[in-house]
């Protein structure tokens, strides 16, 4: 070892890796591959970071405005990783809930494509005339190919001329003018894939496609290695600001979109270039980070956003897949709504019908789209990461050991739950957040106003103020009680206002009442595994009484799996992209009432009316 450096172990993972004195922990956790939970980016707010010192020296740097643990955890060696920097060799021990492993991440890719037309198509290749005759006198057809003449490498053009045996030529059609990407003799003709991919501001999903059936032969998903400078898109805009910043985000996403593309690749057996084309799901600040495209001016309210697609070669984007193929973005439409929400249009077919529906897509940012096959408008609100378990006292993504759902009996208080993976809890995901926060307004632990009732026997006085124990230390895999304090219900009642008010703006701006809505469709695993009841009951989204509910999955990434098997979703994507009027709810007067009014428990009579007596 470099006599300069300083080891730095962690613990229970057993790795380590060797730094110069001086080094940020956080630095170190990421040099030895370590996905550890940093909501806030490093700033010291979110308190997810936590690490706990074995031995060794190390010194705290905590700047104005940071979180500072409470005394008695000092005391005992815990420190906020974001707040350390080493000094000496030292050995750090990584607390279960400051991990991030085993996620449970959605995968569904069920849209039914009615006509198969990939943008890349294979063609019989024809030379005229036959023979060995100077190159200069013959001409190469593509049999049945219409359109622009295509384009082809010399090596290309060279091997068709002195082809002994019938060739095929795969030819990309999107590209202007098309290109012939390569040819194979028509008797060891290869499969070609595409591959859709959801590119999320957490997670990326891929499934590889078999472009001549449609297909899917495999899927592959890894955490977006993006998560460690920063888990919402402001903070990455943050750091993207910072010298070098852009290039290292772009790096970590085409990184993370490798490591799916590996595994695939690896699952399927496949080569390289088989992969000829991707279409990617993302918002608009994932597509233009992935792309290399500063995302500053994104900051601004009611900033100007392309509406078209993004599309770049995957060399020019260091991806494992053919260096030509395309990488075609689904098109943004706003700062905040970007080709993921595009994609749930697509999925939700709600421009293929006339009966006005609303999409919700709750997750670290809340896209809400309401229309038909006339007209489509949208908002995007600051729903925060509450939904998917950040930001919560004892909130956790939805992975191995989440409590998933949570009943409290109002009579005696007893608590019963479902744990994903049915080991020991160590937290609450997003599901599992809604229906406690549902549970605890029916079992009076909650008032309308959001407020903690101090009388309940659960309720107590923490460190913060008043918390409620939902969980004793002796039935969890923490080794202390999980909580929810009064600072986590304030923050999801802000959230929750956010997408109610959201919802009651686009309804208010449109005359649409609650009653004239016929489908909501619900995105993500907020679609899949919320609790309907729940929400409602909390006042996250109004009662639709003669609407039907469609949980459909992750829309991202079905949508890009349209794009990818479709020409006519592709097109039907740019119409919603210049069709959608955004509205900006930062500058929208409307929405103050709205979200003042969202503040109580459930909202507004006329969205509620089946509890409009409880909240006044």
């Amino acid at each position: 070892m470099d006599k300069s450096l300083i080891r730095v172990t962690f613990q229970p993972m057993n790795r380590w890796v060797d730094v110069p004195k001086g080094t940020p922990l956080p630095v170190a956790i990421r040099l030895a591959g370590i996905p550890i939970e940093s909501i806030c980016g490093g700033k010291g707010l979110c308190r997810k970071c936590r690490v706990i010192l074995v031995q060794g020296t190390c010194r705290t740097e905590i700047p104005e405005g940071s979180h500072v643990l409470p005394e008695e955890e000092r005391e005992k060696g815990h420190y906020l990783a974001c707040q350390v920097v080493v000094t000496g060799e030292c050995e750090f021990t990584i607390p279960v809930e400051s991990r991030i492993d085993s996620p449970k991440i959605l995968i569904s890719s069920s849209l039914k494509i009615k006509e198969i037309s990939p943008v890349v198509a294979r063609f019989p290749v024809e030379v005229t005339p036959p023979g060995d005759g100077p190159a200069s006198h013959r001409s190469i057809r593509l049999k049945g190919y219409t359109g622009r003449r295509p384009e082809m490498s010399e090596e290309i053009h060279r091997q068709i001329l002195t082809a002994r045996e019938p060739l095929l030529a795969t030819l990309l059609t999107a590209d202007d003018p098309p290109k012939v990407l390569f040819t194979e003799p028509e008797t060891v003709s290869r499969t070609r894939y595409g591959l859709a991919l959801d590119l999320g501001t957490t997670t990326v999903v891929g499934c590889l496609t078999d472009l001549s059936t449609g297909e899917i032969v495999t899927t592959g998903s890894t955490l977006n290695r993006q998560i460690t400078y920063g888990e919402e898109v402001l903070t990455r805009i943050g750091y993207a600001k910072t010298p070098g910043g852009l290039s290292v985000l772009q790096k970590s996403a085409a990184e993370s979109i490798n490591a799916v593309i590996s595994a695939i690749r690896q699952d399927g057996k496949i080569g390289r270039d088989d992969i000829v084309c991707m279409t990617v799901g993302g918002n608009t600040v994932m597509n233009h980070l992935l792309c290399g495209i500063d995302p500053g001016y994104l900051e601004m309210a009611n900033a100007e956003v392309s509406r078209s697609p993004i599309i770049q070669k995957a060399s020019g984007l260091e991806l494992g897949i053919h260096p030509d193929a395309p990488v075609y973005c689904l098109p943004n439409v706003s700062r905040f709504i970007g080709g993921d929400a595009i994609g749930d249009v697509i999925v939700s077919g709600i421009l293929r019908s006339k009966e006005t529906a609303l999409i919700v897509d709750l997750g670290t940012n809340g896209e809400i789209i309401l229309g038909n096959e006339d007209w489509l408008a949208s908002v995007s609100c600051a729903s925060g990461p509450a939904f998917e378990g950040a930001g919560i006292t004892a909130g956790m993504r939805g992975m191995k050991g989440a409590i998933d759902h949570i009943a409290i009996s109002p009579s005696d208080g007893d608590v019963t739950f479902s744990v994903i993976g049915d080991v020991p809890p160590r937290g609450i995901c997003g599901s599992g957040i809604i229906d406690i926060a549902s549970e605890m307004v029916n079992a009076g632990i909650l008032d309308f106003a959001g407020k903690l009732v101090a009388s309940h026997q659960k309720v107590r006085s923490g460190p913060e103020g008043s918390e409620y124990v939902f969980l004793d230390e002796g039935k969890n895999a923490t080794g202390h009680d999980l909580v929810i304090t009064q600072r986590d219900i304030d923050y999801l009642v802000d959230s929750k206002a956010a997408a109610c008010g959201g919802i009651a703006v686009l309804l208010k701006k449109y005359k649409v009442s609650p009653a004239e809505i016929r489908h909501v469709y619900l995105a993500g695993a907020f679609g899949a595994y919320t609790d309907i009841k729940s929400a409602i009951n909390f006042g996250i989204i109004p009662e639709f009484e003669h609407a039907e509910y469609h949980p459909m999955g992750n829309g991202s990434l079905s949508g890009a799996y349209a794009a990818l098997m479709s020409r006519a979703c592709r097109e039907e994507a740019d119409r919603a992209a210049s069709m959608m009027v955004y509205i900006d709810l930062l500058v929208d007067t409307d929405f103050i009432e709205e979200y003042s009014a969202a503040l109580y428990i459930p909202g507004k009579p006329y969205l509620f009316p089946s509890s409009a007596g409880r909240s006044h």
